[in-house]
């Protein structure tokens, strides 16, 4: 059940979020286990929109209720997640038949010594299924592929495999492998139970030790380690590399991984054309990722031993001309390519590109770009704006970056999610740019207003699909974007491309005498210092930025107005731009 604040006397499932400014009750379920696969692992959390719990608990009944069926109903129609094949390596493939091998002699004591004597017939019968067992096995080892009982001992293979909680694939390249081992073990260990039955003294083997956990059972155990001190995408990319390589080896489990398994995963990320990993990012981040988790897992006594990433003596090599080439850095946008997205298809409210939420929401297409083009904002900041950060200060309208709403946002708290900043510089109250007021910006966010209230999210897609794993404001707007300039605008541009390009804006209106001031700049755009390649054009700065609430924004307004804009062509007003709309 979520957790409540102090309410001990909640009905089951019901609880108000911690730290919020609402007091609504919500209810909280989490999905059966069964049907992780169907809907996900997060929890569905609905608003009762009532403070008053005696209103709130027949409307949360109903809620649960419905919930509850829903799930009964997927359960009652779904099949079972069918588990994933696991790579092979040699230790597996030993571990799989020494298991046979044990299963064998194990059941054959059990048999003789623990359950009824063996008969005559008894006899009999095992030595007819031992007979059918060494054929198909010796034809194997003959013939392979092309003996008759291929295909049988396949099967069997594969149920042993099931059984043992380790499926594998047969397009695994060290299948055939185990295929020929475990007919050897096959026939070992019916020559044994012969064995047996003439009267020979035969151990049974000791039992097999339990496969160790599968690498896949670190990656929520690493996703609650980083969790204190990273967020969003810098949590999701290296729990994201640790996936990758589950993924490449397989899911085999976490103690088996060597030296070689990390060196072949580095090679590959650098040689797989869908890959293409830079020299710098694979010995890197890559690497330091491996190295970090396998070091919890050490920690965490699911392995033992020394870390590998350590004994990893000689990394792949790539060559200079090669990683020059793959080291793209955020470049800024060029006039001619910012109008270049304003007249293509990201323009275009008829184009039938876009699905899903970039088909509907036209107002995140059209106004995040030019918020990003004037304001230099980081993605994730536009992206979690609501209609009362905007607000009129002084006869000027301004915008506020800020992670507190000042008021109830149930869309966000229902999707299990809050707005953030990246450090106390973002936070910032500037004036809204001229231009975007032009363009209809304020009629917009009225309009906003009316449909879902003065706190309403700016646009209505950035709210994250429901049990998505990892739920991230605006995950859908910049995916599509970034795929969509990067194919038809350039390469290596992207959402923040804007903000570079207006911080060299700001830097060319820097004029011998008429330097912005201090600090202005940097509150501007929500940057904590100033950039090495500027320090040349702009008065120098000191803590200015850590003492007294900054400049006012009329203040900023007088020098915003210098920055020159004049070689975009901006699309039509928000108005005309909807006329053409289906």
């Amino acid at each position: 059940m979520c957790a409540t604040r102090t309410e001990s006397d909640l009905p089951q499932y019901f609880y108000i979020p911690p730290n919020a400014t609402t007091r609504n009750y919500y209810v909280c379920l989490t999905p059966p286990k069964a049907l992780h696969h169907i809907v996900g692992r997060n929890k569905y959390r609905e608003s009762t929109h009532t403070s008053d719990l005696r209103k709130a608990k027949p409307i949360g009944a109903r809620l649960i209720a419905a919930k509850l069926a829903e799930w009964e109903g997927l359960l009652a129609t779904s099949s079972p997640a069918i588990p994933a094949a696991k790579a092979l390596t040699s230790k597996t493939v030993d571990d799989i038949c020494a298991r046979r091998l044990y299963q064998w002699m194990h059941i054959d004591d059990l048999s003789r010594y623990e359950g009824q004597e063996h008969t005559d017939r008894d006899i009999q019968g095992l030595e007819s299924l031992m007979e059918v067992s060494d054929q198909t096995m010796r034809s194997v080892i003959a013939r392979g592929k092309a003996s008759d009982e291929w295909e049988d001992a396949l099967e069997v293979v594969d149920a042993w495999c099931t059984q043992i909680e380790m499926p594998v694939s047969r397009n695994d390249p060290l299948y055939p492998q185990l295929v020929r081992k475990f007919a050897e073990v096959e026939l070992q260990a019916t020559s044994q139970v012969r064995a047996r039955t003439r009267g020979e003294p035969v151990t049974t083997p000791k039992q097999p030790a339990t496969l160790g956990a599968p690498m896949s059972a670190m990656t929520n155990v690493y996703r609650e380690h980083l969790q204190s001190s990273r967020k969003g995408k810098s949590l999701t990319t290296a729990v994201g590399l640790w996936q990758r390589f589950v993924d490449y080896l397989g899911d085999v489990p976490v103690g088996d991984i060597q030296s070689n398994d990390v060196y072949d995963f580095l090679n590959h990320g650098l040689k797989d054309p869908s890959i293409k990993w830079s020299r710098k990012y694979t010995h890197g981040k890559v690497k330091n990722t491996i190295r970090s988790v396998l070091s919890l897992a050490i920690t965490k006594n699911l392995r033992s031993g020394p870390n590998p990433v350590g004994e990893v003596f000689e990394l792949p090599p790539l060559s200079d001309d090669e990683e020059q080439e793959r080291l793209n850095p955020r470049r800024p946008y060029s006039d001619i390519e910012i109008t270049k997205v304003f007249e293509s298809d990201w323009y275009n409210p008829r184009s039938t590109r876009w699905k899903g939420k970039m088909s509907s929401d036209l107002g995140a297409r059209y106004w995040t770009p030019l918020i990003c083009l004037f304001h230099g904002n980081r993605i994730r900041e536009v992206m979690q704006l609501v209609a009362s950060d905007f607000t009129r200060t002084n006869g000027l309208d301004c915008m506020t970056i800020q992670a507190a709403i000042a008021g109830v946002q149930p869309q966000l708290l229902a999707a299990g999610i809050s707005r953030s900043l990246k450090n106390l510089s973002t936070k910032r109250q500037v004036p809204l740019h001229p231009q975007l007021i032009a363009l209809g910006f304020l009629e917009f966010l009225n309009k906003r207003r009316d449909e879902d209230g003065l706190h309403a999210l700016l646009f209505p897609s950035c709210v994250p699909t429901s049990g998505g794993k990892t739920p991230i404001l605006g995950r859908a707007y910049e995916q599509a974007y970034l795929r969509f300039v990067n194919e038809h605008v350039g390469h290596g541009l992207g959402n923040h491309g804007y903000r570079h390009q207006l911080e060299d804006r700001i830097r060319d209106a820097q004029t011998p005498g008429n330097q912005w001031p201090a600090g202005l700049g940097q509150q501007y755009t929500g940057r904590k210092n100033t950039r090495v390649q500027d320090k040349p054009h702009v008065a120098a700065t000191g803590s200015e930025s850590d003492y007294g609430k900054g400049y006012k924004p009329e203040m900023i307004l007088l020098y915003v107005k210098t920055l020159d804009f004049s070689g975009i062509k901006l699309p039509p007003s928000y108005a005309e731009w909807l006329m053409n709309a289906p």
